[in-house]
């Protein structure tokens, strides 16, 4: 029965190793294209308020999700009496390391929990390797029920944001190791 199991453990080795081989072969701009997961730090938009963080993720095919440490399901204070939905949204690529999006977040009031509106993000970010850098963004507060059709149109000004790639690759220009981190670097093709 050892016997048995001494193979049966070998046996599962080499099936990992080949695994991982296959992983490792995977076409490298499907790990360093724009499609990935970053934490970003965001500028307070109000001095004497600590910088949001925010989890943001370019899904394959489009769509985009974020969560952050300021407008979230429990966010409400004396200052934002108000909560918010993770954000969702899409995004295009637009050159060759930049991408445009759209995020759009639900908010509601810190008190009666009435759903008032929604927090519109649009801008263009650059992704270089595993480096995001906002380029340019407008955030806007749409004050009523319907997206579509606000009551109101209140702007919130430039929403900056920078930040990196949550990786297990790094995603730099050459096949070595430049950054003698220990890890094989990563050609990306976007």
């Amino acid at each position: 029965m050892r016997d048995k199991t001494r193979w049966l453990i070998i046996f599962s080795w080499i099936l990992a190793a080949a695994f991982v081989g296959a992983v490792s072969n995977v076409a490298v701009a499907d790990l360093c294209g724009p499609e990935g997961t970053f934490i970003l730090t965001v500028p307070a938009p109000v001095p004497g308020l600590p910088p949001v963080k925010e989890l943001l993720t370019l899904h394959k095919g489009g769509t985009i999700s974020e969560t952050n440490t300021q407008v979230h399901p429990n966010s409400a204070t004396p200052f934002f009496n108000f909560n918010g939905s993770d954000g969702y949204g899409a995004w295009v690529k637009d050159t060759d390391h930049n991408v445009v999006f759209k995020i759009v977040k639900m908010l509601f009031d810190g008190d009666t929990n009435v759903h008032i509106g929604y927090l519109v993000v649009d801008g263009t970010a650059k992704i270089d390797g595993d480096a995001f850098n906002v380029l340019q963004s407008e955030a806007n507060l749409l004050v009523g029920p319907d997206l579509f059709a606000p009551f109101e149109v209140v702007p919130l000004g430039p929403a900056q944001a920078s930040g990196w790639r949550v990786a297990v690759a790094d995603c730099d220009d050459d096949d070595s190791d430049s950054d003698g981190d220990g890890n094989r670097d990563l050609k990306r093709d976007f």
